[in-house]
């Protein structure tokens, strides 16, 4: 889905870009859909991050630390990273409880204004899905009592 969006935001915006100079001609909705298809990319694209453990931190500490520390400082992290996505899922899901309240729609479009603001508590639970899978494997690495060499290895198949 993250790669359609993308895919079909970037030809909107090629598109638009093609007809408002070439042609004098402006597609009216393009520009909005273009917004909504980035907005949800950035979402569904967060979760895939989170599962691709490829989002930004700082590791200057676990990269100095043993492996058992290693993994409980990634799990604390997760941790933290659940609270703030359940924060970020509230917020959303009484983000879009006030735009159904008011009927809002899109200004080009005219499509119901909760179904761009749906991104956020969908990006949100993905990622809560996505890093309660990273502690369950973390957690799993532990029990086993991996080695840095072990974790290597497995990583590697």
């Amino acid at each position: 889905m993250a790669f359609f969006s993308l895919l079909t935001a970037t030809a909107l915006i090629f598109i638009q870009v093609v007809m408002r100079y070439v042609f004098n001609y402006s597609i009216m909705w393009s520009e909005e859909m273009a917004r909504y298809l980035i907005i949800w990319f950035i979402f569904v694209g967060s979760s895939m991050a989170v599962r691709e453990r490829a989002h930004a931190k700082v590791d200057v500490l676990t990269s100095y630390v043993p492996f058992r520390a290693k993994k409980i400082l990634e799990i604390t992290a997760s941790l933290t990273a659940i609270f703030f996505c359940i924060l970020i899922l509230i917020s959303g899901v009484q983000t879009i409880q006030n735009v159904i309240q008011f009927s809002n729609l899109t200004p080009a479009l005219q499509i119901p204004m909760y179904i761009p603001y749906l991104a956020i508590p969908v990006g949100a639970s993905l990622m809560i899905i996505r890093f309660s899978q990273n502690i369950w494997a973390d957690g799993n690495r532990l029990h086993k009592g991996w080695t840095n060499v072990e974790q290597r290895q497995e990583d590697a198949k």
